[in-house]
């Protein structure tokens, strides 16, 4: 595949439509004398600490319309421009405390009681065949039927993984939809499908998910994502339900990101500071804390929970942070740059397998969407590169999906191609943009250390 090449700076022409920004209360003109006692009582009111949703000012809705025609020098069609488009109509989510606080983090193993847990809750009281593996505790359980695959991974060292799992053995192709499945795989999965629904009760709701996280794990968890989709074999319909949480610490919830979605090859990039200082990238960033649950017509499919952590307080000290409006502004002008810059500043790749990243320089049109907004805390790791302590910072994720209609590229002597058509990005917990919710600071996720041209926290 041809190397797409990118280069800082690169946008030549930008002409914006039209940006529509968040609703602004109008207040009235109108000014009433007041007494001695209500002069006080204002005097008082100013006294009283701003809530944080008080302080940021953010709507409940994020609401923008961007339109640009991009061009680069190192874009191959210079008559056409790149047909960009931004819209947002998404909820903004503000923790409803007082005051946010820095605060330490670090990895801690999985507890022995949460292990037991997990095994009776889901296991049944049914015996576990045990297998042999080094590494890890593995085994299998049936149960109504199904055969479950459990593991829990114990880090060696304290930056190793950890990592607890029960799902259905070989449920990739539960999820299979058009995928080509031998005769005698069609026949597992709708015999498995049938077992799901006799041992099930039907529709998971928020609410029974949350409780029955709560039961297993320790800590506070809200849901950050929840789907439901229906999946079919044969004359078998049932309905499948998932559901990703994040951590709560304080009420301020530690804003999930799609480990995956982030490239392995583009999470040790260089960096430099506003002066034009170089420095290495690290090759092991923060794993971030995942805890995850699926269920096909109410019995689960898989729970996974890897990476736990433990937090305790840095400072009691209340954390200055932006204004909404000066940090949407800092998106907005930031994210069409983003599109057509260097590769290591551009949008995530669609896999964690890609050497790309898209929407490409030489896209004919980029589409983004942005779905939700969220003031939370984000794992950074402290200032010697710990890849076991972190420090939590408040900071912004726009999250969204997005799709570009990509050009064809040419193989060997022009005669093979492989047409890229529409490349679309749609997977929940993906940040396109993360912004230091204290100074505005742009954050490149798929790096350890701070993004380009940001200053050395």
């Amino acid at each position: 595949m041809k190397k797409i090449k990118m280069f800082m700076g690169a946008v030549l022409c930008m002409n914006l439509l039209a940006v529509s920004g968040c609703d602004r209360a109008v207040q009235s003109a109108v000014v009433e004398e007041k007494d001695e006692t209500d002069q006080k009582k204002e005097e008082n009111k100013k006294t009283v600490q701003e809530t944080v949703a008080e302080q940021v000012e953010a709507p409940e809705t994020y609401r923008a319309i961007i339109q640009a025609d991009l061009r680069s020098a190192d874009r191959e069609d210079k008559e056409n421009p790149m047909k960009f488009t931004l819209t947002a109509d998404a909820p903004v989510k503000v923790p409803d405390v007082d005051t946010i606080c820095l605060k330490k983090v670090k990895r801690v193993a999985i507890s022995e009681e949460e292990q037991n847990k997990i095994k009776d809750t889901f296991g049944k009281g049914q015996p576990m065949q045990e297998e042999n593996d080094e590494n890890e505790q593995a085994g299998t359980y049936t149960v109504d039927g199904l055969t479950y695959q459990y593991s829990y991974v114990k880090s060696e060292q304290e930056s190793d993984v950890e990592e607890l799992g029960f799902q259905i053995a070989k449920f990739i192709f539960d999820d299979c939809g058009d995928m080509t499945l031998a005769s005698s795989e069609k026949k597992e999965r709708e015999e498995r499908f049938q077992n799901y629904i006799k041992a099930g009760s039907g529709k998971v709701s928020e609410k029974e998910a949350k409780d029955k996280v709560s039961s297993l794990v320790s800590g506070d968890w809200e849901i950050f994502e929840s789907s439901s989709k229906e999946l079919t074999e044969g004359n078998t319909t049932l309905e499948k339900d998932d559901f990703i949480f994040e951590r709560m610490i304080d009420g301020i919830p530690v804003n999930y990101v799609r480990d995956t979605s982030l490239p392995v090859n583009e999470q040790a990039l260089e960096w430099e500071n506003e002066d034009g200082t170089l420095h290495e990238g690290q090759s092991e960033g923060w794993e971030n804390e995942v805890l995850t649950m699926d269920f096909c017509s109410g019995t689960i499919q898989s729970f996974l929970h890897r990476n736990p952590i433990e937090a305790s307080n840095v400072s009691d000290e209340r954390l200055f942070l932006l204004p909404f409006d000066e940090v949407k502004d800092i998106f907005e002008k930031t994210i069409t740059l983003q599109v057509m810059t260097e590769d290591k500043n551009r949008m995530i790749a669609v896999d964690g397998g890609s050497n790309y990243r898209y929407p490409s320089i030489d896209a004919q049109s980029a589409e983004i969407t942005i779905t939700k907004v969220q003031l939370g805390y984000m794992c950074m790791p402290d200032s010697e590169g710990s890849n076991t302590e972190a420090v939590l910072i408040p900071v912004w994720d726009f999250y969204g999906t997005w799709t570009s209609e990509e050009p064809e590229y040419k193989y060997g002597n022009g005669e093979d191609g492989l047409v890229m058509g529409d490349v679309t990005m749609d997977d929940a917990g993906v940040s396109l943009l993360t912004i230091d919710a204290r100074d505005g600071s742009v954050i490149q996720r798929v790096q350890a250390g701070w993004a380009v041209s940001t200053g050395n926290k």
